[in-house]
């Protein structure tokens, strides 16, 4: 489970109490790309240019799931990696069916039709190819669900139309998708020329935490290691080889006796 750090609401001191709350899994990218898909088919089906907006991706529960689909359309697309599932408010399905129609804006009460619940499927349909980057594959066209046979999903966001009529589409996700590992690697060629800080420990050891504290201009600390013994050579806290400490004409150098294994610590 992925949390983040929130804060709630002011208290009468003015503080805010911060606590962790499950964040959803489902990439912001992917869900940004079904926005898209389903205004360009919109954009089609009316054939005028529409603007949406989108809401971020959120985890969701069975009693805010219950209340987000009571009284709405619901259809579900079924895929590989996950199943989505369509919701369309009554009122937001008859203003979509009207404005498809051509009949201008919608009261917007009462129940579709036999003839604008058609409508609403076909439309649906159409959208259904939208949802792609979620299901990677799809699995068999949407089809409409009736009351009890909605599964609870673990994810949800809105697609909001503002042009040319106001309506809000919901997409449940209705399994986590895989983690898909990193997104990629480079070759170590290309950071041939990336200058890497070293540094080489020749001597340690160890004192009181009180002497730490006391040590001052001129004292000496005594270190454990004997004078001779073999140096490290370090990388970012790591050490990669073994050897001994020099000079070279003027300068520090390390002689390589041993190299470790990339990602042990001796």
């Amino acid at each position: 489970m992925i949390a983040e750090l929130t804060f709630g609401r002011p208290d009468a001191r003015g503080v805010r109490a911060p606590s962790f709350v499950r964040r959803s899994t489902i990439p912001i990218g992917a869900a940004c790309v079904v926005a898209s898909g389903i205004r360009e088919t919109l954009r089609e089906l009316f054939g005028e240019r529409c603007e949406v907006a989108i809401g971020e991706p959120l985890p969701i529960g069975l009693d805010a799931w219950a209340e987000l689909t009571r009284g709405s359309y619901c259809f579900l697309t079924p895929g590989r990696q996950t199943d989505i599932v369509l919701v369309v408010g009554a009122a937001d399905a008859r203003s979509l069916v009207s404005r498809a129609l051509g009949e201008g804006e919608s009261a917007g009460g009462g129940a579709c039709t036999a003839l604008e619940f058609h409508a609403i499927e076909r439309i649906a349909s159409r959208c259904a190819g939208a949802f792609d980057p979620l299901c990677a594959e799809r699995r068999g066209p949407p089809r409409a669900l009736k009351i009890g046979e909605i599964p609870s999903c673990v994810a949800f966001f809105d697609v909001r139309m503002q042009a040319p009529i106001a309506i809000s589409l919901g997409i449940g996700i209705v399994r986590d998708l895989p983690d898909p590992g990193p997104s990629g690697t480079i070759h170590p060629s290309a950071l041939g020329h990336v200058p890497v800080e070293m540094c080489v420990e020749f001597a340690s050891g160890t004192i009181d935490s009180g002497r730490f504290l006391d040590l001052r201009v001129g004292d000496v600390v005594r270190l454990d290691t004997k004078v001779g013994s073999p140096g490290t050579l370090n990388l970012a806290g790591q050490r990669i080889a073994a050897g001994t400490c020099g000079s070279i004409a003027s300068h520090h150098a390390f002689e390589i006796h041993d190299v470790y294994a990339r990602g042990v610590r001796p």
